[in-house]
């Protein structure tokens, strides 16, 4: 069987004429228009939340600091040695150590008073006066 020739040509469609290609033109502007606000306003969303999650990041950055160093001074107080209690002193031994740091700060005194006296005599024995002496270490 032999196939039938179509008897109808094809008919090209006519090519728009100025107004409706400005109306296309016009949908195509309206339709991204639109379409970049509602990008601009994803973008504006997305910009607000970015900010409220480094904002949280920094928190949470600083809150992981002040726990780290609060472990490392833990693990510092833990690993530090125990300290022997002081024994305690019987009444004579705390007696004894009394008088005997009173001695020695006599002692002290003593060697001061004596420093004091070689200072007075060679004042003296200059012919100056304390005055005198404060005035030339001040200069």
């Amino acid at each position: 069987m032999p196939r039938k020739k179509k008897t109808t040509e094809k008919v090209r469609k006519p090519y728009p004429t100025y107004e409706e290609r400005i109306a296309a033109a016009d949908q195509t502007i309206e339709r991204l228009t639109k379409l970049n606000e509602e990008r601009a306003a994803l973008i504006a969303r997305t910009e607000a939340q970015l900010a409220e999650r480094r904002s949280a990041l920094d928190k949470s950055q600083v809150a992981l600091e002040k726990a780290k160093a609060k472990k490392e001074r833990l693990v510092a107080a833990m690993n530090k040695p125990v300290k022997e209690p002081t024994p305690k002193l019987t009444p004579e031994e705390r007696a004894e150590r009394r008088r005997e740091a009173l001695a020695k700060a006599r002692e002290a005194k003593r060697a001061e008073k004596e420093k004091y006296d070689a200072l007075m005599a060679a004042l003296a024995e200059n012919g100056k006066t304390i005055d005198e002496l404060l005035d030339g270490l001040k200069k």
